[in-house]
């Protein structure tokens, strides 16, 4: 008897000490300005994919998202920034008009570290003649799952021209939708978390059968990549012909007048090039934290 009576003591006992331990843990957490401030942010670390806590075991190109907002010193920046130890991958490709983009990083890493630089520059090609080289496929198969954190395009120099199997009128209705809709694969086919896509613009050309070409493409890769959540646009047009027209010379930063297309009306100069590099180091600081 004695003992089924301390026991039923025991077990009023217990219960009692649960039912007030509850009540204390549950007034506490009411009354924490950090559990309140908690549930108000509504995080759950691990919730949505937008929520969760970044997977340090996957931290290569392309793989959890959040990963590398909570790699970068801001938490927010699409970019880390580029280090002597730890430089930052940019692949630099297009037809022969790349060649100002490609010239302005083979200089620039030369005096900076903080680079690593890759070229790949295809002469006579575009985004219209996929028949001589097919720009989608080579992104796809060769740069778009490769090691680059920012790709560089300039493409569309030789691309007045009608496709090979129609649309043939340049600058027609049907033209700009197929030209757009390769664009947009394009970006489409590179596009990972952490990395940018940059696209430089045509500048204006002084070859008669060229002159339309920069205001028929121009607006389309601009619709494309500017403003985009991990692409950028580059007017080479305003930087190197911002009266609207070729022109040889333009006046820099410093109110010195400076030599930036070479005299076949086409290409960049040196100067031109460090120009159009300087555009595209804007473009990639805006993006890093």
């Amino acid at each position: 008897m004695n003992f089924r009576l301390a026991s039923a003591l025991v077990m009023a006992i217990s219960t009692t000490w649960i039912f007030h331990g509850l009540s204390a843990a549950e007034e506490t957490s009411a009354t924490s300005p950090e559990a309140s401030e908690h549930e108000e942010s509504g995080f759950d670390p691990w919730a949505a994919p937008t929520q969760r806590w970044p997977d340090v075991l996957s931290p290569g190109l392309g793989e959890e998202e959040t990963y590398y907002y909570w790699t970068r010193e801001d938490r927010k920046s699409l970019l880390r920034k580029g280090t002597e130890r730890e430089p930052l991958h940019v692949w630099v490709g297009g037809d022969s008009m790349a060649g100002g983009a490609a010239l302005g990083f083979r200089e620039l890493t030369r005096r900076e570290n903080r680079w690593d630089f890759t070229e790949d520059v295809r002469k006579s090609t575009g985004v219209v003649s996929d028949w001589y080289f097919d720009w989608e496929s080579h992104l796809k198969n060769e740069i778009a799952d490769g090691p680059y954190e920012v790709v560089v395009l300039s493409i569309g120099g030789n691309d007045w021209q009608g496709f090979r199997g129609g649309p043939t009128e340049k600058g027609s209705v049907e033209w700009l939708e197929k030209y757009r809709s390769r664009i947009s694969q394009m970006l489409k086919t590179l596009d990972r978390p952490g990395r940018l896509v940059i696209w430089v613009g045509m500048p204006h050309f002084r070859i008669p059968f060229m002159v339309p070409l920069p205001d028929v493409v121009n607006p389309i890769t601009r619709n494309v990549f500017e403003n985009g959540e991990r692409s950028s646009w580059i007017d080479a047009a305003a930087i190197v012909s911002p009266g609207g027209v070729w022109v040889k010379h333009v006046t820099d930063e410093n109110g010195k007048i400076i030599e930036v297309r070479t005299d076949d009306g086409t290409h960049y100069q040196s100067n031109g090039a460090r120009l159009l590099a300087a555009a595209v180091v804007k473009a990639i600081e805006e993006r890093t934290g």
